[in-house]
C-alpha cells in the first residue's frame, strides 16, 4: 500500500506541541527568567502533550480506515513507533542514565510500551505519553472489534463524566506479568482473522485498556488521566465530522463537556494542593485555551502554506520528543547561561534528524513491506481518510 500525503498543518501542530514541551524541560536549566514568568501564566509540558494527544485522536483512527485491516494498523504502529523506542531505550541503559532495580520485569514493561500505567520506573521521563497512546491503541482497536468503530463521542462522553466523578484516583498499579499475559492474548485474538476471537480479543483489550487507565495513573495523573483518553476520543469525533461520516452536533456536545471536565479537575486538583488562587485558576484556563486553540487555529487554517521549517519538525517531532531529554541529561553540565538554549535546540534538532533517517524510516518501510506480506481479508469500514498516521 503506497504511503497516503502528509497533512502539513497536522506537522505543523506536532511541532507546536514538541516545542512546548522542550521549552518547559529546557527552561528548568537556561531561560529561567523567562520560565518564572511563563510558568506563572501556562504550564508548557501539559499543553504541548494535551496538543500531541487531540492530534493522535484526530489521525489514529484515520490510519486504522486507511490500512484496511487491524493486522496492517498494528504492524504500522510497531514500525512507527518501536524502533525509536527501543533505540532510546538501549542508549539511555548504556550511558548509565536508567539503572533500574529489576531488570527483567523493567524489560518486559517497556517491552508493552506502557510501563508508566504498571508502575514501573520509566527509562526517561517522557515516555508516560506513550502508555496512553498505547491503551488508546487499544480502545480504538477494541471498538473496531466490535464493529462500535463511530462510538467515539460517546467514548469521550463516559470517561469525561466517569473522570469528575470518580477523581482523584486511588491506583494500584496491575502487575506487570499478568498485563503482559491479557495484552499478548488480545491482541493474538484481535489479529486472529476469526470473527468470533477478534471479538472477544477486543473485549479483552478495551477492559485492560481503561483498567489501566483507572488503577495505573499513579499519583500524577491521578485527577485527569481518564480525560487524557476523553481529549484522544474528542480528536477522533472532529476528524469524523471533517471527512463527513457524521455531522458537527457530536464535536459541539463533545469538545465543550471535556474541556469543561479538564477544567474542573485541574482545578479540583488546585483545591486539593490549597493552591486554587486567581493566578492559578487563570494558568489552568490560559494551559486549556493554548493546545485546543492551537488545534482550532491550525485545522481553520490548513488550507493555508504551513512554514516549511514548522512542517519539518513536525515530520520529525517523534524523534525530537523521545531523544530531547536523553540531550538535555548529558548537556545539562555544560548548560549554564542562556545563549546555551540555542546551542542545545541545535544538538537535538541535529541528533533527530539522524534518528528520524535512519531508525524511524527505516521501522516504517519494514512496516509497509510486513503488511504487504501479511495481508490478509481482515477489513473494517474505509471512508475516505487522506491522513498518514
Amino acid at each position: 500500500m503506497p504511503p497516503t500525503p502528509r497533512m502539513a498543518w497536522l506537522d505543523g501542530l506536532r511541532a507546536v506541541a514538541v516545542l512546548l514541551v522542550l521549552y518547559a524541560h529546557l527552561s528548568r536549566y537556561v531561560l529561567t527568567d523567562a520560565r518564572a514568568v511563563t510558568a506563572e501564566w501556562l504550564h508548557a509540558g501539559p499543553a504541548g502533550v494535551m496538543l500531541f494527544f487531540l492530534v493522535s485522536g484526530y489521525i489514529i483512527p484515520a490510519s486504522l480506515e486507511r490500512h484496511g485491516n487491524l493486522r496492517r494498523f498494528w504492524i504500522g504502529r510497531a514500525g512507527r513507533l518501536l524502533p525509536l523506542y527501543a533505540v532510546v531505550t538501549v542508549a539511555v541503559v548504556a550511558l548509565g542514565l536508567y539503572r533500574p532495580a529489576d531488570p527483567a520485569t523493567a524489560a518486559v514493561a517497556h517491552a508493552t510500551m506502557v510501563p508508566f500505567l504498571l508502575g514501573e520506573p520509566l527509562a526517561i521521563p517522557v515516555f508516560w505519553t506513550l502508555a496512553y497512546e498505547m491503551g488508546f491503541y487499544l480502545l480504538v482497536t477494541a471498538l473496531f472489534a466490535v464493529r462500535l468503530q463511530r462510538a467515539d463521542a460517546f467514548m469521550a462522553v463516559l470517561l469525561t463524566v466517569a473522570a469528575v466523578l470518580t477523581a482523584p484516583l486511588a491506583p494500584q498499579a496491575i502487575r506487570t506479568p499478568y498485563a503482559v499475559v491479557v495484552l499478548v492474548a488480545g491482541l493474538a485474538a484481535v489479529l486472529s482473522g476469526r470473527r468470533r476471537v477478534a471479538i472477544a480479543g477486543g473485549v479483552v483489550l478495551g477492559g485492560l485498556a481503561l483498567t489501566l487507565a483507572v488503577t495505573g495513573s499513579g499519583p500524577s495523573h491521578a485527577w485527569d488521566g481518564l480525560l487524557i483518553v476523553a481529549v484522544m476520543f474528542t480528536g477522533t469525533t472532529i476528524y469524523r465530522a471533517d471527512s463527513g461520516q457524521t455531522g458537527w452536533w457530536p464535536v459541539a456536545v463533545v469538545a465543550p463537556l471535556v474541556a469543561a471536565g479538564l477544567l474542573a479537575n485541574w482545578l479540583a486538583e488546585l483545591a486539593s494542593l490549597d493552591a486554587l488562587t486567581p493566578r492559578y485558576v487563570a494558568r489552568s484556563v490560559l494551559t486549556l485555551l493554548v493546545f485546543a486553540g492551537a488545534f482550532a487555529i491550525g485545522r481553520l487554517t490548513r488550507r493555508r502554506r504551513t512554514p516549511p521549517w514548522l512542517a519539518t519538525i513536525g515530520v520529525i517531532s517523534y524523534s525530537v520528543y523521545l531523544t530531547h531529554y536523553v540531550v538535555l541529561l548529558l548537556m545539562r553540565p555544560i548548560l549554564g547561561h542562556d545563549a546555551m538554549a540555542v546551542a542545545y535546540v541545535a544538538v537535538v534538532l541535529a541528533v533527530s534528524w539522524v534518528t528520524h533517517r535512519y531508525v524511524e524510516l527505516p521501522g516504517q518501510r519494514w512496516a509497509r513491506r510486513m503488511s504487504d506480506v501479511w495481508d490478509q481479508p481482515q477489513r473494517v469500514s474505509r471512508p475516505h481518510a487522506p491522513v498518514r498516521g
